[in-house]
């Protein structure tokens, strides 16, 4: 499994696109929050996702939405 570390920049750069679809880009808090929940659930297909796919975009609203789907699994 990724570190947090790691994981956080991928998430970051995934926020980052949200410039190019005009949405509010996640916070680098909630980028950093992500990875953390992800690495603890030890999902690695959903960090595989932040590190191949070169086109996803994270918003605020869809990481708040997956912060959430993690502290209620």
């Amino acid at each position: 499994m990724i570190d947090r570390k790691t994981l956080a920049r991928f998430i970051d750069n995934a926020a980052a696109r949200a410039d190019i679809v005009d949405a509010e880009p996640a916070s680098p808090k909630q980028c950093w929050f992500l990875a953390g929940l992800i690495v603890k659930a030890d999902d690695e297909e959903q960090a595989r996702e932040f590190v191949l796919n070169t086109s996803l975009v994270l918003t605020r609203r869809r990481a708040s939405l997956m912060i959430g789907n993690y502290l209620e699994g």
